[in-house]
């Protein structure tokens, strides 16, 4: 869609070259072709006709279009300079084929596809099993379960049971939204074999046994499954994070000359500390099994400290563990082979950038810059760590659901 505005800074007016897509609210903005002064805007609406845009500028009511071009697609990286059709930037499709190149075209379009179907058609299905799931309520858990997975679901009874099925209805969604995924695929596998192979100690049950009697694993469903559910009510702020798992390294330089419009830097900071947090809680259950399947017993965290962290001796059990700063925490999980890549989804170097208190995304340049990173780092790096967050927290739901099922009474 094009339109006329006038910039509220040098007056001059310039056409608006907007991509649409059905948005709920989309925040962005729009650098003026002249003076290069961010105007933000909004765009809401799911279907054409009601679609509406808003600048906080005013309209240009001249008869003849102004010659002032400016491109702008909220939804993908673009070039404001791209005046011409058929330039990189210039368009969604051209744009993201030049990004990612034509192999890689099918399977880009192919998860993006599969993500937003997720998010909007079986996410308040699933969402609804798991909610009934934590409250305990199985009649509307059973309603709920079939008419969302129809012949593919079967009524359980048991706690074990009832945990794998609202677990796997969760897992299948979270899957379709991230995609193909290694980490995913060896973090798992490493979990499974640690905790299996824990279950022969006594008192790695009794530690999970305890943790549900004090309602702390119930409370860490609760917390991880409502920031899964806030991450998801945001899909679009932090979707085209998935460039980076799809793009060829030797492609990524492309990216330096595309900006993101978005402007909704607040609810990326406030997603990636909030998931980070949630997902820190957990890591109790990642050390106890290690140190149980390991060394043979929960609190022995062994001898050799990480390198990465100030200390001089390794904590003496697992409530000692918990009151580590999550950097530390997280060298300890870093250090076991297959946990490394889960570890580099939360622990990277963007995350003081984000943090810190002086931060700001620079609408001018496109960078989220503060005291930590005066270089600033895209905000399209944001949306991608962002992106792997969610990743994340997604496998923290997994291996709540191994140790719910540890401590109920019928395992």
């Amino acid at each position: 869609m094009r339109y006329s505005i006038i910039c509220p800074g040098c007056d001059a007016p310039f056409v608006v070259r907007l991509t649409l897509a059905p948005s709920k609210m989309t925040r962005f903005y729009v650098p003026c072709p002249a003076c290069r002064l961010p105007i933000r805007a909004r765009s809401h609406g799911k279907e054409l006709d009601s679609h509406r845009v808003e600048f906080d500028a005013e309209w240009y009511r001249g008869k003849d279009e102004p010659t002032l071009v400016v491109t702008t697609d909220p939804h993908v990286p673009s070039r404001y300079d791209a005046t011409i059709l058929g330039q990189p930037g210039s368009g969604p499709t051209l744009t993201l084929l030049h990004l990612v190149g034509q192999e890689r075209m099918h399977d880009l379009m192919r998860y993006m596809g599969g993500g937003r179907n997720a998010v909007d058609s079986w996410w308040p299905q699933v969402r609804r099993i798991y909610e009934y799931y934590l409250e305990g309520d199985w009649e509307r858990f059973d309603k709920a379960g079939r008419a969302a997975l129809k012949s593919k679901w079967q009524r359980v009874e048991t706690t074990h049971e009832r945990a794998t099925a609202a677990h796997q209805a969760v897992g299948l969604v979270l899957s379709e939204i991230v995609g193909p995924s290694e980490v995913s695929d060896r973090f798992l596998s490493r979990w499974m074999k640690k905790h299996t192979a824990a279950l022969n100690s006594k008192d790695y049950i009794v530690f999970a046994r305890s943790d549900a009697e004090n309602d702390l694993i119930s409370t860490f469903q609760r917390q991880v499954f409502d920031t899964i559910d806030l991450f998801i009510e945001r899909f679009d702020s932090w979707q085209m994070g998935l460039l980076f798992r799809v793009m060829p390294g030797d492609r990524m330089l492309l990216l330096d000359e595309m900006r993101l419009f978005r402007d909704e830097f607040d609810i990326l900071r406030d997603l990636y500390q909030q998931g980070f947090e949630t997902t820190c809680k957990t890591l109790r259950y990642l050390v106890a099994a290690e140190n149980t399947a390991i060394r043979g017993r929960l609190d022995d965290f062994g001898s050799s400290v990480p390198p990465l962290i100030r200390r001089k001796s390794n904590p003496r059990t697992v409530v000692a563990f918990e009151k580590l700063p999550n950097h530390d925490k997280l060298q300890y999980v870093k250090q076991v082979p297959g946990w490394e890549g889960w570890v580099s989804l939360l622990d990277n170097q963007t995350r003081n950038a984000i943090s810190h208190a002086s931060v700001r995304h620079d609408l001018r340049t496109g960078l989220v810059i503060s005291d930590a990173v005066p270089s600033g780092v895209p905000y399209l790096n944001v949306a991608g760590d962002v992106y792997g967050v969610f990743e994340a927290i997604g496998l923290c739901l997994q291996v709540l659901r191994g140790i719910r099922i540890v401590s109920s009474p019928d395992f």
